[in-house]
């Protein structure tokens, strides 16, 4: 929602020395890898129905010792620690397995895996709660994955029209006109979630405004989601937790895909990816284009209830190096590109380009253009040693009314990374990271392009207490021209007390320095000032949660239960306030506290017996702000936000998928006579259906119908009649704008 424009307070410039000095201390504490006296090496194949499972995912448990199958099934893990081992082996389409095998010293074994099939992946690979790979019911950090299948539950265009059906997360639409959104965690706004692109920390600032739609599921392979603060690993913008999403693999792509979408509101999305892979060499190349030229008013008000865009993206990647030998699945070397337009309008009927940035039609439009390039390099695999790197550039032309909006932002980004493993069975992960921002947007908050250099430095330790205790203890250091050296501490304990049951507790600190004309879309649209009443200091955020992951057998038909409870209390937090003057928008840092906490349930099956799936989830949530003795509840974060959706598959070939939201009264901006609005929404929900049809392999014919009960909220505009007037106000958006969509569409893809 924030960021600074205004020019810092001057302060003296720390020297270089205590960061450098804490790296120097931070890598010479990191103890060296070094290997057991007494270890032997584990070999053999994975199978599954008597045929190898190529690229399959294995780890000794409590040895920190990981590796992956080559295209044959085949593996080799040395060094491991004599004594009996359980060997985990996962792969995408089956169950995962926990073999036992007696290690000797100075002696090989073989195994065989076997794998089963299953139509969840019940314990896939993750890298985000620790970046690095690792299996989440290991992981110490409470890190929840979304496959691709079940992102197909939607059919969408976008990742933004996804993750609204996702438990604890949704989709925060901050301009009724345009349509500019965000993704909110535990109620948080946008701003605080990063959102990665393979573990890379790219989406942001500008990015974090109109580029998420431009993410499309069709090239998603999962999403990894922490609830939390990660500031450790990922640096700022991680307050309230990271969305991490992963492409696709090339190895696992089909060898040609297309996919294609038709809604009722007049929008037509084709997606088209060829992957090729070969044991030195991987690819995947992607295009994607969306267009919507109707125009929809619903609500009367005389403006566009969906915006009217054209996007267009080119994806491409390639990993170079056998990935077997690696520590990462990626091989020695992977590169992928993106290129990125969008043309959007928002506003009244009649608007013209000629129009653009005149006052005889209302209208907004943006021009957006983007182009990302990101990288990792291992160039000693075995040794644990990697570099990943990424540069953004962004470019954004827009006319709000006759407000003109040009900004430009260039980002690069790079982790030195050290992935160390001792001979206690510690995993140690130490790195340098150098960010390096150019920001202009042409606002009188930004006389002259601003400039951050930011350097830092992490290291973070994982190791086993005991048996059924695991910790990861971390510290990153961050250096700011302005701001000094900011730390970000974290503590992830996992406590397994039975087989079936586990406990995680999450603590960390979290920092962020905001931009706030990207991120604040009100101080851009509308009619109240803006008005920065100080130098806005960094905002600081301690953050505490508590998972308990408890499984319930029933006969093979599992059903995952978790609880979580989580609190965050905000320092220096920036809040905007339109509650002292109706015209103006006061930004200032908070003398005060920011509260977000609450409770959070979900649970989720598959029946064996029968091809039956549901997942529940809800999460009952106090987000608020207190100040000279008064509490206010944060504009737009609900009482309670709960999510249902039941998956149904007859005789292999058809399946019908039903998801719904349920959304609790939040509390929403006050305006004066004569257009006073409730200042609190009412309850409702919105309900899907999908069928999907499989006439043979590879061939997927879709039907849907969105919101089908036709909920919508009315207009979100406060005096349309009048756009550039001083009371217009695009703010007021608690619901759906629009009401029931149907969606036709086909998947075709080509396997190897």
């Amino acid at each position: 929602m924030l960021h600074s424009n205004a020019n810092p307070r001057p302060r003296p410039r720390p020297r270089p020395g205590p960061l450098l000095l804490a790296a120097a201390i931070a890598l010479a504490a990191t103890p060296g890898t070094a290997r057991q006296p007494d270890t032997g090496t584990l070999h053999g194949i994975v199978v599954a129905d008597g045929a190898p499972v190529p690229y399959a995912a294995l780890e000794v448990r409590g040895a920190g010792l990981r590796a992956l199958a080559d295209g044959d099934g085949r593996f080799r893990i040395t060094g491991v620690p004599a004594g009996q081992r359980v060997l985990l082996v996962a792969a995408p389409g089956y169950a995962t397995a926990e073999v036992a095998v007696r290690v000797e010293p100075g002696r090989a074994a073989f195994v065989r895996a076997e794998l089963a099939r299953a139509p969840l992946e019940l314990n896939p690979v993750v890298v985000t709660g620790a970046m690095r790979e690792t299996f989440v019911s290991e992981s110490p950090v409470k890190v929840e994955v979304v496959t691709a299948r079940h992102l197909q539950r939607n059919a969408s265009s976008s990742l933004m029209e996804s993750v609204q059906y996702l438990n604890g997360l949704a989709q925060q639409v901050d301009c009724g006109v345009c349509y500019t959104n965000s993704i909110r965690i535990n109620g948080m706004e946008g701003p605080y979630t990063a959102v990665l692109i393979d573990g890379m920390p790219i989406m942001s600032a500008l990015a974090s405004v109109y580029g998420l739609d431009g993410i499309s599921p069709a090239f998603i392979e999962q999403l990894e989601i922490i609830k939390g603060p990660s500031s450790t690993l990922y640096g700022t913008e991680a307050m309230a937790g990271v969305v991490n999403v992963i492409t696709k693999d090339p190895r696992f792509a089909p060898r040609l895909a297309v996919e294609a979408h038709h809604t009722s509101t007049g929008e037509s999305s084709v997606n088209v990816s060829s992957a090729r892979a070969g044991e030195r060499a991987r690819g995947l190349l992607g295009a994607s284009l969306v267009h919507r030229d109707r125009f929809i008013d619903g609500n009367g008000d005389g403006f566009t209830d969906l915006p009217m865009t054209t996007r267009a993206s080119v994806f491409g990647r390639i990993d170079l190096g056998r990935a077997e030998r690696s520590r990462w699945r990626r091989g020695v070397l992977s590169l992928s590109a993106r290129g990125y337009y969008e043309d959007r309008f928002g506003g009244a009927r009649g608007w013209t380009r000629a129009d653009r940035g005149g006052s005889r039609v209302y209208g907004e439009h943006i021009e957006t253009r983007r182009l990302e390039l990101i990288g990792s390099l291992a160039p000693w695999p075995d040794r644990g040693v990697r570099a990943d790197f990424s540069y953004t550039w962004h470019a954004q032309d827009a006319a709000y009314g006759t407000t003109p909006f040009v900004a430009t932002q260039h980002v690069g980004f790079m982790n030195l990374l050290w992935d160390a493993r001792t001979a206690r069975s510690h995993d140690i992960l130490a790195g340098l990271t150098l960010r390096y921002q150019v920001y202009d947007d042409g606002t009188p908050a930004t006389p002259v392009a601003e400039r951050r250099f930011i350097p830092g430095i992490f290291v973070q330790d994982e190791f086993d207490v005991g048996p059924d205790l695991r910790m990861l203890a971390g510290l990153r250091l961050d250096h700011h021209e302005a701001h000094g050296v900011i730390p970000a501490p974290r503590l992830s304990v996992k406590w397994q007390p039975l087989l079936d049951t586990a406990l995680r507790l999450n603590l960390g600190s979290g920092f962020r320095v905001v931009s706030l004309f990207t991120e604040d879309h009100a101080a851009l649209t509308g009619a109240r000032r803006v008005v920065i009443e100080e130098a806005l200091e960094p905002e600081r955020s301690w953050s505490g949660a508590l998972n308990v992951n408890h499984v319930f057998p029933f006969a093979g038909n599992n059903m995952v239960v978790d609880v979580d409870a989580f609190y965050t209390r905000f320092g220096n937090r920036i809040v905007p306030d339109y509650d002292t003057h109706p015209d103006l928008i006061l930004y200032r840092n908070l003398r005060g506290r920011s509260v977000s906490r609450g409770v959070a349930l979900a649970f989720n099956q598959n029946f064996r017996a029968f091809p039956l799936l549901y997942s529940v989830g809800i999460t009952v949530q106090d987000v608020y702000t207190g100040r000279d003795g008064e509490r206010r509840k944060e504009l737009f974060a609900p009482d309670y936000r709960a999510t249902l959706g039941v998956s149904y598959t007859f005789g292999g070939a058809l399946t019908l998928d039903y998801t719904g939201t349920f959304v609790g009264p939040m509390r929403l901006p006050e305006y004066p006579a004569p257009y006073t609005r409730p200042s609190r929404s009412p309850a409702y929900s919105t309900h899907n259906l999908q069928a999907t049809w499989r006439p043979r392999a590879g061939i997927e014919l879709l039907a849907a119908a969105r919101n089908v009960f036709d909920f919508r909220q009315g207009s979100p505009l406060v005096a349309p009649h009048d756009p550039f007037g001083p009371d217009f106000d695009t703010a007021y958006v608690w619901g759906p704008i629009h009401g029931r969509e149907l969606l036709f569409g086909a998947r075709v893809g080509l396997s190897r």
